[in-house]
């Protein structure tokens, strides 16, 4: 019979931690969708976009007509009408629809960290539910434990086979419990009131007490580079660094004449003329500086991206090497507190009377010691992994 109900826990056990992982990833995109500062950034890439639009056109056109009285009378009058169309140099569009592009796709990497940054928050608001419901959990059990040994301890004072020392400790640890499950109730509303935050004002749910499965670990150099094709700090660094090699091109794109074209009529003295109008400026000092200013742009951006690929090396090592450290010390501490006594050896050894109520009650606080220790190991685990694998979100 054993070996049956070990695979239905094995089972059982896989379908929690696939519902675990289905919750979280409901409530992550749940918040994605409701998220204000996420709803704003949309409006303002729509807002963005259609400013990218504008500009890309020929100037509008210009009319103009004077019409001037002749003195004395005998000098008749003159009228002039002039209608024309100015545009700068041909390439300067091309340029400037290749900048547009480039400026669209940036802002979509400005969104994409915006995202990840919300993102991260809120899954590592619930990664601290996890571990809040899970010490409730641990709490609760320990509450019930106590009460019953309270009550068990009242009967032997009643019937003189406990002092009042004893009773009052039991009292003590009943009275220190309640007011540990106040608390993290505390800090499980507090923790939900910033998911509800983070989803725009709509409360979540979320009484998961089963961590999420992070994916397996892959070599440092593999991660490296997976992080620096995925950060959309990075990426918005590099699609600056374009930006400023189109502005350039643009630029010099302006220095080349502007042209003018349309119709000129003329009358004077009962004349008509008619014919082309055309025109050139020459831009010999309005874009002085442009080009010289364009470029110490570009190498300013060009520092700021190689500063974030430091960036991000230096905080993936640091976490690389935190969440094998975690990891390690997870294991060898899970191996050793298995070698701690049970509650229900402890609890044999006071009702045989091998130990006293203050030895009872000092090694079960060690043995709830080790267990708060092993959930917060678990929970920093957790956190490390969340912010390892932070460009997945």
């Amino acid at each position: 019979m054993r070996k049956p109900y070990s695979l239905f826990l094995v089972f059982a056990l896989i379908c929690s931690g696939l519902s675990a992982q289905s919750s979280l990833d409901a409530v992550l995109a749940e918040i994605s969708v409701n998220n204000k500062s996420l709803l704003a950034q949309a409006q303002r890439v729509q807002a963005y976009e259609k400013g990218l639009q504008t500009g890309l056109w020929l100037y509008n056109p210009e009319v103009s007509y004077d019409f001037m009285k002749g003195f004395p009378t005998t000098a008749g009058n003159q009228s002039d009408l002039t209608i024309s169309q100015s545009f700068d140099f041909p390439s300067a569009y091309a340029r400037r629809r290749d900048l547009a592009q480039l400026k669209s796709a940036q802002v979509a990497f400005e969104t994409a960290a915006l995202r990840q940054s919300v993102l991260l928050e809120a899954k590592l608001a619930c990664l601290e539910l996890i571990y809040l419901n899970r010490r409730k959990t641990e709490l609760v059990r320990r509450l019930g434990d106590a009460e019953r040994f309270l009550a068990a301890m009242q009967t032997k004072y009643d019937a003189l086979d406990a002092t009042a020392l004893d009773l009052n400790k039991a009292r003590q640890q009943v009275i220190y419990l309640k007011t540990a499950v106040k608390l993290v109730d505390s800090e499980i509303s507090g923790q939900l009131t910033l998911l509800a935050e983070l989803n725009g004002g709509k409360a979540i749910s979320f009484a998961d007490t089963l961590y999420p499965n992070s994916p397996e670990l892959p070599p440092l150099e593999e991660l490296q580079g997976l992080y620096e094709s995925a950060d959309p700090v990075l990426s918005f660094f590099k699609a600056q660094r374009n930006i400023g090699d189109a502005e350039i091109a643009l630029t010099k794109a302006l220095t080349l004449p502007k042209m003018e074209a349309g119709y000129r009529y003329q009358g004077i003295l009962g004349q008509d003329f008619h014919g082309l109008h055309l025109g050139v400026t020459v831009p010999l000092w309005e874009n002085k500086n442009r080009v010289a200013h364009q470029q110490l742009q570009t190498i300013f951006f060009e520092g700021k991206t190689e500063e974030q690929r430091n960036r991000i090396n230096q905080d993936l090592v640091r976490l690389y090497q935190q969440y094998s450290d975690l990891r390690e010390s997870l294991e060898e501490f899970r191996q050793s507190i298995q070698s701690i006594n049970t509650p229900e050896l402890l609890d044999k050894a006071l009702q045989a009377g091998q130990i006293t109520t203050l030895e009872y009650l000092l090694e079960q606080s060690l043995l709830y010691e080790g267990r708060d220790q092993l959930l917060e190991l678990e929970q920093a685990v957790e956190v490390t992994a969340a912010k390892l694998w932070k460009h997945l979100l």
